[in-house]
């Protein structure tokens, strides 16, 4: 038996519902692409002489599970890029330390061979 959603959007709320998305979970320009696309078609469904704002208005609430979801992702793959440029900020001051640390054994062995020559 085939289950199906009249409500697309509730697919994508009650995958996101489960935990925090990772960045290489969601897919957010395919995201961004659903939510424009339910936006532009709530819009349209939306009655001849209803006032804009309250078309649009009518369009985002009706389309609000996706732009949660994109939104949700957008947030999660910003706070992985966060993370991602913190460690290689850490990464980069060890490896100078460790160069300084190697360049300055150096010298002190070069300086005591040097010592020893005389």
């Amino acid at each position: 038996m085939r289950v199906r959603w009249k409500h697309p959007g509730l697919v994508m709320l009650l995958t996101f519902a489960s935990g925090p998305a990772t960045a290489e979970e969601a897919d957010l320009a395919a995201l961004e692409t659903r939510w424009h696309a339910c936006v532009r078609q709530a819009f349209g469904a939306q009655p001849l002489g209803m006032e804009r704002r309250a078309a649009q208005r009518a369009a985002l609430a009706a389309c609000k599970p996706q732009e949660d979801a994109y939104v949700h992702a957008m947030l999660a793959a910003q706070e992985a890029e966060a993370r991602a440029r913190a460690t290689r900020g850490v990464l980069a001051r060890a490896r100078d330390w460790a160069l300084a640390a190697a360049g300055s054994a150096r010298a002190t062995v070069g300086g005591l061979v040097d010592r020893l020559r005389w």
